[in-house]
């Protein structure tokens, strides 16, 4: 079974705009599918749809 998650990214003056697009990609998640979103003000933000392999116990 998988587990799946959203990470949202952001322009670049928000603080730390991909911070926790590149913890979860360092922790093994992988991108399946992005996609844009409306930041308010013209910006663009990019939502990613992540997934990975559920640990069995």
């Amino acid at each position: 079974m998988k587990q799946q998650k959203v990470v949202r990214t952001y322009p670049r003056k928000f603080i730390n705009p991909t911070l926790d697009l590149r913890e979860a990609l360092k922790g093994g998640w992988v991108v399946v599918m992005s996609n844009p979103f409306d930041c308010g003000n013209g910006e663009k933000g990019t939502e990613y749809i992540l997934e990975k392999a559920a640990v069995q116990k």
